[in-house]
């Protein structure tokens, strides 16, 4: 079992352990009137190993391909295995998207109708959808070391597996934005949600002038929404006096902060 193989495999084994997890913060504090929540959490984990193990069929009809073990009995090469595992793999991670998403809204519900607990709930679901994205990227890694040495049918073909297991990552991240986003709003809670905000490159560049509306006001950084629809963190004094709502220009002092003016917010004035 080469690295790759062995961190595709840890992965699962992490995601699995995450999902439980969350299983338990769901059991202890609820979910959203008629939620799913459960069901959800386990399709996730039968998506995971759905994926897991086409990859091992993919692995072992590159095996046979490679001459280090005979196909199975009535068939003559590996493409049957290649064909069935790579199909298991694109179906699941189908699947995966749609849970994903599923249960994502659900845990934005909880959390906009303040359920007790939420909190809870939504950050064990953060960690699943990072664990869904790492996941994800080994098994696109994983894919790319068993293309090599595939003629160009079967290279092809890996590849657009790898597409689908991109396009759920895709949806893991997307909604980890929109949760985050969600989050940053909340004056109990955006301190938790800034340092994954930022690591998530939600945040436009600051430049010398901005117009927008304020979200929150979080220790030192007004995140603020322009009228391109962008997210900005903007550096300000300890002073700063403006609230979630206030329209306004900020500018840049000169010494790495910004300094705010209300004004009306008209749509396409940010520069």
């Amino acid at each position: 079992m080469n690295t790759t193989e062995k961190e595709f495999h840890a992965a699962h084994y992490d995601l699995n352990a995450l999902v439980k997890a969350f299983e338990e913060h769901v059991k202890a504090h609820g979910e959203p009137r008629h939620g799913q929540l459960i069901d959800l959490a386990q399709g996730i984990k039968k998506d995971a190993k759905n994926i897991a193990t086409g990859m091992a069929s993919v692995g072992e009809a590159k095996a046979i391909q490679a001459g280090e073990i005979a196909p199975a009995q009535g068939q003559a090469n590996h493409k049957p295995l290649l064909t069935a595992g790579l199909s298991r793999i694109q179906m699941a991670a189908k699947s995966l998207a749609v849970n994903l998403a599923g249960a994502s809204k659900q845990v934005r519900t909880m959390m906009k109708d303040k359920v007790p607990g939420a909190e809870h709930v939504g950050k064990a679901w953060d960690n699943v959808l990072d664990a869904t994205s790492h996941y994800m990227t080994l098994g696109m890694k994983r894919l790319t070391g068993l293309a090599q040495g595939m003629d160009p049918e079967d290279r092809y073909a890996v590849g657009f597996a790898s597409g689908h297991l991109q396009s759920a990552q895709d949806v893991a991240l997307e909604q980890r934005k929109r949760g985050l986003y969600q989050t940053l709003k909340s004056p109990r809670f955006g301190e938790f949600a800034l340092p994954d905000a930022h690591r998530l490159g939600m945040f436009a560049p600051c430049k010398a002038v901005h117009r927008g509306t304020v979200l929150n006001v979080i220790g030192l950084e007004a995140i603020m929404k322009n009228a391109k629809g962008q997210l900005l963190a903007l550096p300000v004094t300890p002073g700063f006096q403006f609230k979630a709502g206030d329209n306004l220009v900020m500018k840049d002092r000169g010494d790495g902060f910004y300094a705010g003016k209300r004004q009306l917010m008209e749509r396409g004035m940010e520069r």
